[in-house]
């Protein structure tokens, strides 16, 4: 859920700012930076850390970054989660952290290939709820195929400044051909994608005043710096697209307090409503059901799309409310006339400039066993 800009400050806020320690307050401008772990410090062959580093670079809500990997061997891992990095307040089934860990597993298996691997992934969980999911071997096969590197490692979501002309024909066909599932792309002027439109205001708004999930929420947003460093996941101003003075004034003054005010669900809510207008329109992914295996298969999907839209300017913002809110989740099929499960709505749409990713990563000792 994008959070930017929430509060439009008055000269007070600058009195208030005039009391904070300089170094501290300069520091709020800089940027935390991604960075990566040494191979020695994990134990592992250089090649083989770069593949769970660049693994852990999928997407996943909150950016709680759910996955675990334990060693058996160094080309033998099970893929695992952690429950304290789970959403019990918005994803209670782990559904969507099923689909985290399939984009974890997709990342794995091009970072694997780009470096001369094979990697066999067999899925062993039974239930969204086992923290055992997948069992990994890599196999050396002499040679590299097409290398995914880069575009793994400049994936990011984005959330402002979409233009509003519609997806052409060849990118249309690009997105949603050639997958297991369905990719269905509603144009911004379309019936569905009004439903989907006035559907994610509705869930934000229900979301914003629900209390579990804004205080789930409140617990992943990194507002300072300190606590970029110290945690290495969740939300921050950058990833949510804060600029400017709110930035600054944002890392120095908010806390988890303020994401409970009223103020603060208000603009949520405002801003949300301003994003779901604009775009070329709306990216829907389906499958059969909600088994294990279909909802890895979803997340390995996504991240296959993810991995070739920046080349071409189009740019992917997951609003996944509508189908976290049981007010708008349990009719939605229907109304887009769809017969299979629905497991993700993106808003999709080109953009004029692609930045590079800013959201944090946790160093790989948080996540190998």
């Amino acid at each position: 859920m994008n959070r930017r800009q929430f509060i439009t400050y008055s000269g007070s806020a600058l009195i208030m700012a005039g009391g904070v320690s300089m170094f501290k307050s300069l520091d709020q401008l800089q940027t935390v930076e991604r960075e990566k772990t040494p191979s020695f410090t994990v134990g592992l062959e250089t090649e083989i850390a770069d593949i769970v580093y660049l693994a852990a670079l999928a997407p996943s809500g909150h950016n709680v970054q759910p996955w675990t990997v334990k060693i058996i061997t160094s080309h033998h891992w099970i893929i695992g989660t952690d429950s304290s990095r789970w959403l019990p307040a918005v994803d209670p089934e782990n559904r969507e952290m099923m689909i985290s860990i399939g984009a974890f597993l997709e990342n794995l298996a091009a970072a694997a290939s780009s470096k001369g691997y094979k990697a066999e992934i067999q899925i062993i969980a039974q239930s969204t709820k086992d923290q055992e999911i997948a069992d990994v071997k890599l196999y050396k096969i002499g040679y590299s195929s097409n290398s995914l590197i880069q575009q793994i490692e400049l994936r990011r979501t984005l959330r402002n400044n979409f233009l509003t002309r519609e997806l052409s024909n060849e990118d249309i066909i690009l997105i949603t051909q050639g997958y297991q599932g369905d990719f269905l792309y509603y144009p911004r002027n379309s019936k569905e994608s009004k439903v989907l439109t006035e559907g994610t205001i509705l869930a934000n708004e229900v979301q914003a005043y629900r209390d579990p999930a804004q205080q789930e929420l409140a617990g992943w947003i990194r507002w300072s710096n300190q606590d970029s460093r110290r945690y290495g996941n969740g939300l921050t101003p950058e990833t949510m697209e804060i600029e400017g003075f709110s930035r600054w004034y944002v890392k120095n003054f908010y806390t988890h307090q303020s994401v409970l005010e009223k103020e603060f669900r208000e603009a949520t809510i405002k801003k949300i409503k301003e994003q779901s207008t604009t775009g070329s329109g709306w990216l829907v992914l389906t499958s059969k059901d909600a088994t294990v295996s279909e909802l890895i298969q979803t997340g390995r999907n996504l991240q296959r799309i993810w991995l070739m839209v920046r080349d071409r300017k189009i740019a992917l913002h997951p609003m996944t409310q509508v189908i976290e809110e049981a007010a708008t989740a349990k009719e939605l099929s229907s109304m887009l006339g769809i017969t299979g499960d629905i497991q993700l709505v993106l808003r999709v749409g080109y953009v004029n400039h692609y930045p590079r990713p800013v959201s944090l990563r946790m160093p790989l000792q948080k996540i190998i066993l």
